[in-house]
């Protein structure tokens, strides 16, 4: 790789917006994540002629169509963006909604950043205002890659760099590095669609049985953006997949690196028979989450204890021999007791501390999630 520091204007921006000369979508990066307080605060200070950090391009040997790659900087470009619009003539971008796709982000369009002479959209500028926009300039480092430069090695230099803001996670990484891993693509299909909106990517989420139950996870409802929650499922329900595949407790980042190293259990599509019983086992919770307020208790909304959940079910063919109703009723009295609704029974209170505890600290731990499971088995079979 060869590296240059040099400055990119506004101007300049728009016009390789314009001719589609820049890709903010490659590979490994993410979506929209930058909250709208965070964009105003960016634009405040380029009106101003404050610094910003650098945005990081890189140039591909051959065979793209783009000038330019977004490596660093993509949630800065795309405040800008928002905010530039395109309702000036002397500056706009003509198709900004080529990199958006979804209302809640095309009504941020036009938005206002707060001035000391008020609140002012880019429409609303003077043209002295505006001139001086215009050559903003941008802090650019730009980065050649030879043609035996790897996509891993360009996402180890995104990781490098990327150590502020919305921080990259290790499963936005092992996307990248494995986008054509035949299991991580059957696990995307039975959540949702991937379609190309433009410069965006849209994930489509389906609506079946697994999203039911994974979009009650605090951790999938807390994301802001439609692509991060499907993000988020996807993950969770392919660390339980793991499970289910080889019965063995590991941590998630494990997990992750075995996609990395080809591991067999981490490098298979799923099969006909694999799906069968992951529909039957997420149909089952869909309709016990209908019952008894199991689907409102900490067992559908805490990671901690879905985990514990799946997995005991998964791994234990006495449960698999109840009746469905019995084993419902089970699962929501463990749930009530869980949430304060009702007090455990006197043989059990050590059982139910013992699983509280655990689920509290280093949850990911193997030993931990070995124990959380044993635990929930015993109530199970006692309540």
């Amino acid at each position: 790789m060869n590296y240059r520091n040099s400055e990119m204007k506004i101007d300049s921006f728009v016009s390789y917006l314009n001719d589609e000369k820049i890709n903010l979508s490659p590979a490994f990066q993410r979506g929209h994540v930058w909250k709208q307080k965070d964009r105003k605060s960016l634009l405040k200070n380029v009106i101003a002629g404050k610094p910003i950090p650098a945005v990081f391009l890189y140039k591909e040997a051959s065979g793209s169509k783009y000038s330019y790659n977004i490596l660093d900087g993509k949630q800065r470009l795309e405040s800008l963006i928002l905010f530039i619009g395109n309702k000036r003539e002397d500056l706009a971008i003509k198709r900004w909604d080529k990199y958006f796709f979804g209302e809640g982000y095309k009504k941020n369009v036009d938005y206002e950043v707060e001035l000391g002479e008020g609140s002012k959209s880019f429409a609303d500028l003077d043209e002295s205002a505006v001139r001086d926009f215009r050559e903003y300039a941008i802090p650019t480092i730009e980065i050649t890659l030879g043609d035996d430069t790897g996509l891993d090695e360009v996402i180890s230099l995104f990781v490098d760099i990327n150590q502020q803001g919305a921080a990259v996670n290790r499963f936005d990484i092992v996307k990248a590095m494995n986008r054509n891993d035949a299991l991580l693509k059957s696990v995307f299909q039975l959540i949702a669609r991937r379609e190309k909106r433009g410069q965006d990517v849209f994930y489509k989420m389906k609506g079946n049985e697994f999203t039911a139950i994974l979009k009650k996870l605090k951790i999938v409802d807390s994301a802001a953006a439609p692509n991060s929650k499907v993000d988020r499922m996807w993950e969770r329900l392919l660390e339980f997949i793991v499970f289910y595949r080889t019965k063995l407790h590991r941590k998630p980042v494990d997990i992750l690196k075995s996609f990395i190293g080809g591991a067999k259990s981490t490098s298979q599509k799923l099969d006909s028979g694999e799906i069968r019983d992951l529909r039957n086992l997420f149909r089952f919770l869909n309709s016990a989450y209908k019952t008894n307020g199991l689907g409102q208790s900490r067992l559908a909304t805490d990671q901690t204890y879905f985990y514990t959940m799946l997995t005991t079910l998964l791994n234990h063919a006495s449960l698999s021999s109840l009746p469905e109703s019995e084993l419902r009723r089970k699962l929501a009295a463990v749930g009530d007791v869980l949430d304060g609704k009702t007090s455990p029974r006197k043989d059990l209170r050590a059982t139910f501390k013992a699983l509280e505890l655990e689920s509290k600290k280093q949850t990911t731990d193997v030993s931990k999630r070995k124990d959380r499971e044993m635990y929930f088995l015993t109530l199970l079979n006692a309540i």
